[in-house]
């Protein structure tokens, strides 16, 4: 059966109709659905772009359910132009171009996002870089800012350095002061890392944890971000420097932790936090934003950072582009485009 958006969720326009790709037995397939309407503090977006996240391949799997009041469609980030805003918004014109972040239902052609979930593009970006950045981002902010308190000279080491998510999140660590260290899959990955001053760790030419210990004379790190979940914590406690932090945001490894001493944990005064973006209320995600804005945003201004943009799929072939994300061979951000109907 084909998932659609359920009216309690949001209004559509019955009279007006979209292209989307919908969840179907497991896989895309592109259907017409009615267009959103915008509800009191909502703006709609014709989308241009879309950026592919992991979390879209566990949604599609039935691994990883929409909240409650979300599209059924997946996406998480777009980029694209104000079609209809509300009329007590002042911020958000039509015609702008805008990036967003969503709860859900970003592969389709016009969205409706809360107007505190959406920003004006950094000077310099073009939307197809903007689709890029609106989940990445505020992981990132979630993750260096709120969770680990991430301070200028501080050492952090990010999994999966050269995803989508990585690729950004080191640039932005990088960017406040941090020094970097990244783990990656591939010779290539990791001298694209080094070309924007990351330090890479191959980890399939040894274990990532002998070569960071290495790097940093034995000294470890101060902030891990972690998404390899339950069987490496132990060693992530290992590596932490005293006062240092653990940010758990996925378990691609598993969710099983063996037993392990606490000592090391009590005794050098480290922290464990987990954190999700996608489940955070909307007043939660809405300050996210504006952190991001306040924070990111003026480094993208400055070139400081670069979205890293790996592929771009038309819509109709995101069965493809999720392909493409399940076999890693990304280096950046994987994206769809919404091209005008012909």
């Amino acid at each position: 059966m084909i998932m659609s958006p359920t009216p309690t969720a949001q209004p559509y326009d019955a009279t007006r109709t979209m292209r989307a790709m919908a969840i179907v037995e497991g896989a895309l397939q592109p259907i017409q659905l009615p267009r959103p309407v915008a509800k009191p503090g909502e703006i709609i977006i014709k989308t241009a772009y879309i950026g592919v996240n992991r979390a879209d391949l566990l949604q599609i799997a039935g691994q990883y359910a929409p909240p409650e009041g979300a599209s059924p469609l997946p996406g998480l980030e777009i980029a694209g132009i104000v079609a209809q805003n509300d009329a007590d918004n002042l911020l958000f014109t039509p015609g702008m171009p805008v990036c967003a972040l969503l709860s859900g239902g970003g592969y389709a052609e016009y969205v409706a996002v809360p107007a505190a979930h959406v920003l004006p593009l950094p000077a310099g970006i073009t939307l197809q870089q903007a689709a890029s950045l609106p989940e990445a981002a505020a992981t990132a902010y979630m993750a260096l800012a709120l969770e680990a308190n991430l301070q200028p000279g501080e050492r952090v080491l990010v999994h999966g350095g050269a995803s989508g998510l990585g690729i950004l999140m080191t640039q932005i660590a990088r960017a406040w002061g941090a020094e970097v260290f990244a783990t990656v899959g591939t010779a290539e990955k990791a001298a694209q890392l080094a070309r924007l001053g990351i330090h890479a760790i191959n980890h399939r030419t040894a274990p990532f944890a002998a070569q960071l210990m290495a790097a940093t004379g034995d000294a470890g790190v101060d902030v891990i971000i972690d998404t390899l979940g339950g069987p490496q914590v132990e060693t992530h406690l290992r590596l932490l420097r005293h006062g240092g932090r653990l940010v758990t945001l996925a378990a691609l490894e598993g969710t099983a932790v063996a037993p392990f001493k606490m000592t090391r944990l009590l005794m050098n005064h480290l922290r464990w936090s987990g954190a999700t973006l996608r489940s955070r209320t909307g007043l939660e995600k809405a300050a996210i934003m504006a952190g991001v804005q306040a924070r990111i945003w003026p480094h993208l201004a400055t070139g400081a950072i670069l979205p890293v943009v790996d592929s771009v799929f038309p819509l109709a072939q995101a069965q493809k582009a999720l392909e493409r994300m399940q076999e890693r061979l990304h280096m950046g951000k994987i994206l769809l485009e919404v091209a005008p109907e012909t």
